[in-house]
C-alpha cells in the first residue's frame, strides 16, 4: 500500500472515529466542525457534507423555518364543482390541495387529485367535493421538523397544515420540503416541464406560465404583441413596473393584452406568473 492510499485510509479513519464519538464531541457544533473539516479535506464528497449537514437541520429547525407561507397555499373551496377543482388541478399540478370553506383559517379536509380523477371521466360531476376529501392533518408550526418527519413516515401521510398560536392556518408543510433539507431540491416532471422552456401552456386551459425571468423581447414575439418601453427587460421587471411594488403570490394585474396572476415569488425575485389573453372587449 502506498503512502497516499495509507494517508486517506487513515484520514476516514480518523473522521468516522471522531464523528462515533471516540472523541466525545461535546456538541453539534462539534460535529459541524468534524463534518465540515472532513468535506475541506476531500474525505467525504460535497454532496454528502450537505446530507450530513441536513440531517443536522432536521433535528434544529422547527416546521415554520421551513415551511410554505399561507399566502402561498393553493386551496379548492369545498362548495364548487368538480370541474372546477380539476381546473385549479390543472393549473397548479400540485397532488394535494387543502379544502377550505369560506377562507384559509377554516380548512375542511384535504383533496388529492388522484381521488378527483375517475369522477371526470364520464364529463358529469358525479359526486361533490365534500365526498371524496380526506381529513386534515393540523400541527402547530412550533413542532420540530424531526418530529414531523417521524408522524409523516408512521402514519403514511405526505402534507401537513401548520397553525400559530391564535390557531389560524400560517403555513403548509411536506415530507418532500423535509427530505429536501438533506438531500437538495427534488424536481418533479412538472418542474422539469416548466423549468426546460420559459413559456408553457397549461394542458386543458387558455392560460400560460411563464417565467419571471423570460425577456420581454421573447414574450412579445411568443403572443404576437407589444409593450411600451419602461426600462425593463424581463416580465418580471414589467410587472413590478406596471405594480410599483413587489407583489405576493395570488397578486393579479392587466398588462397590456394579458391578464397576469402571480403564483410563486421569493421576497427578491417573482419566479412563475399565469398568463391569459384578455377578450377584445375586454382589452379595449
Amino acid at each position: 500500500m502506498d503512502d497516499i492510499e495509507q494517508h486517506s485510509k487513515t484520514d476516514r479513519q480518523s473522521f468516522f472515529s471522531r464523528l462515533l464519538g471516540m472523541n466525545k464531541p461535546e456538541s453539534q457544533s462539534d460535529l459541524d466542525e468534524v463534518i465540515s473539516d472532513a468535506g475541506d479535506r476531500e474525505i467525504i464528497d460535497e454532496h454528502t457534507e450537505d446530507m450530513l449537514h441536513g440531517v443536522f437541520d432536521v433535528s434544529r429547525l422547527r416546521i415554520s423555518d421551513i415551511m410554505i407561507p399561507r399566502a402561498e397555499i393553493v386551496t379548492i373551496d369545498a362548495d364548487v364543482t368538480l370541474s372546477k377543482a380539476a381546473e385549479v388541478i390543472a393549473r397548479y399540478n400540485h397532488s394535494r390541495y387543502p379544502v377550505i370553506s369560506g377562507d384559509k383559517d377554516h380548512v375542511v379536509g384535504l383533496l388529492l387529485a388522484k381521488d378527483l380523477i375517475p369522477h371526470m371521466t364520464g364529463g358529469e360531476d358525479e359526486k361533490h367535493i365534500r365526498d371524496l376529501m380526506r381529513p386534515p392533518i393540523i400541527v402547530p408550526e412550533t413542532k420540530r421538523v424531526a418530529a414531523m418527519l417521524y408522524e409523516f413516515q408512521a402514519k403514511r401521510y405526505h402534507l401537513a397544515l401548520a397553525v400559530d398560536e391564535f390557531g389560524g392556518i400560517s403555513g403548509l408543510v411536506t415530507i418532500e420540503d423535509i427530505l429536501e433539507l438533506i438531500v437538495g431540491d427534488i424536481n418533479d416532471e412538472y418542474d422539469d416541464e416548466v423549468e426546460a422552456q420559459d413559456i408553457s401552456p397549461v394542458p386543458g386551459s387558455d392560460e400560460y406560465i411563464v417565467k419571471g425571468q423570460t425577456s420581454i423581447e421573447e414574450f412579445e414575439e411568443f403572443f404576437k404583441t407589444s409593450f411600451p418601453e419602461v426600462g425593463a427587460d424581463t416580465i418580471a421587471g414589467l410587472v413590478l413596473h406596471s405594480l410599483g411594488h413587489f407583489p405576493k403570490p395570488e397578486e393579479q394585474l392587466t398588462l397590456g393584452q394579458f391578464h397576469v396572476k402571480v403564483l410563486k415569488a421569493t421576497k427578491l425575485q417573482i419566479l412563475f406568473l399565469a398568463v391569459k389573453k384578455l377578450p377584445e372587449q375586454a382589452e379595449a
